[in-house]
């Protein structure tokens, strides 16, 4: 292959790359507004400008566009998270991954109210069983990327001294996830009257979380980061 078809090769990839983002941004829309029923693959493939054929090709018909559109919202969430610079302190870490969770679900209403939807109730006897397939939608959460950096966060406060060693660290991301993921959700839903009350109930929040797991070494951490936060 040559240079030129090496680079023919490469635009198309990127036209294809450009495309699918494309239509999984308009389908997450029709989604949010009216469920998989609003769905239509013809006018899916209208409002991105493009043919149904392609649509097919990409994924295979409305139930792979679907799949696709789940899997597209962690995975941006994940990309969200996985580009939070790492400090020093793993306390300032793990509050940079809370931000990069917010600001992923304000900025992405669409992709996130889909997250919202795989944590819908089920049927009593789905709730707690361990299938051989993994679960729940909702319990395959804790397998994604996305909150496994989480694990790895809280795992680094553990070896600093922030947290203790004895709390497994599932439960601490338990706590934190479960009240970000509310939070969030009753923000997206206009449950704050501003932005600045939510992003001040979303750090007391997160603050009395975090108070409820750390160390004495932990609190007195967090109380000098933030009156150094506060001074800056």
């Amino acid at each position: 292959m040559t240079s030129l078809d090496h680079k023919a090769a490469g635009a198309a990839t990127r036209r294809r790359d450009a495309r699918r983002a494309a239509l999984l941004d308009a389908a997450s829309g029709m989604l949010m507004r009216g469920g998989p029923d609003a769905i239509s693959l013809r006018k899916l493939a209208a409002k991105v400008g493009t043919s149904t054929m392609a649509v097919y090709t990409a994924f295979g018909g409305k139930e792979g566009l679907v799949t696709a559109l789940f899997e597209e919202a962690f995975n941006r969430l994940a990309d969200a998270e996985f580009a939070v610079a790492r400090p020093d302190e793993p306390l300032l870490w793990l509050g940079a991954l809370g931000q990069a969770y917010r600001r992923f679900a304000i900025e992405n209403p669409s992709y996130y109210a889909l997250m919202i939807s795989v944590t819908m109730p089920v049927s009593e006897g789905l709730r707690h069983d361990q299938p051989a397939d993994g679960g729940t939608p909702a319990r395959n959460i804790s397998r994604h990327p996305s909150f496994q950096i989480l694990i790895d966060a809280i795992e680094a406060c553990i070896a600093e001294g922030s947290f203790s060693a004895d709390v497994d660290p599932l439960i601490i991301a338990d706590a934190l996830w479960s009240t970000t993921h509310g939070h969030c959700s009753l923000e997206l839903a206009g449950f704050y009257a501003s932005a600045a009350t939510a992003e001040a109930r979303f750090a007391s929040a997160s603050a009395a979380i975090l108070k409820g797991f750390l160390t004495p070494k932990g609190l007195e951490k967090l109380h000098s980061l933030s009156h150094s936060g506060t001074r800056r």
